[in-house]
């Protein structure tokens, strides 16, 4: 009987805990996790500093995300080029494209090489 009441005890003391607070368990965050909208650079980069991405029109790209390229995308329009500050890995010159498919993935082309980049989202 006193086994169950000590038991009683700690998880009701565990609750209060839990609920004002005091009692903290260390969780995984991505970054902007519970922020919504489209990640900075300094999010992104903080998640991963050697990644591949630029930034188009205030907002961040990056590549290297593997259900990217197994889907069907028609390079669409030309909508910029890359130059400098704007890019950690792609030399200036590169032709950024917009898909037909898909608004959130880029198309970028140089040197007879392309890549697709994906925007990046908070969740």
């Amino acid at each position: 009987m006193l086994i169950y009441i000590g038991i009683s005890s700690f998880l009701i003391i565990l609750f209060l805990f839990s609920l004002t607070g005091q009692l903290s368990i260390k969780q995984s965050h991505s970054p902007g996790e519970g922020m919504g909208g489209t990640l900075s650079k300094e999010q992104v980069l903080k998640g991963n500093p050697d990644a591949d991405l630029f930034e188009f029109q205030g907002k961040v790209y990056k590549t290297g995300v593997n259900w990217i390229e197994e889907r069907d995308l028609t390079k669409g329009e030309q909508i910029g080029v890359i130059s400098g500050g704007m890019a950690t890995k792609l030399p200036n010159g590169a032709k950024i494209f917009v898909p037909k498919e898909r608004r959130d993935i880029l198309i970028v082309s140089y040197k007879g090489k392309e890549k697709r980049y994906l925007l990046m989202l908070g969740e």
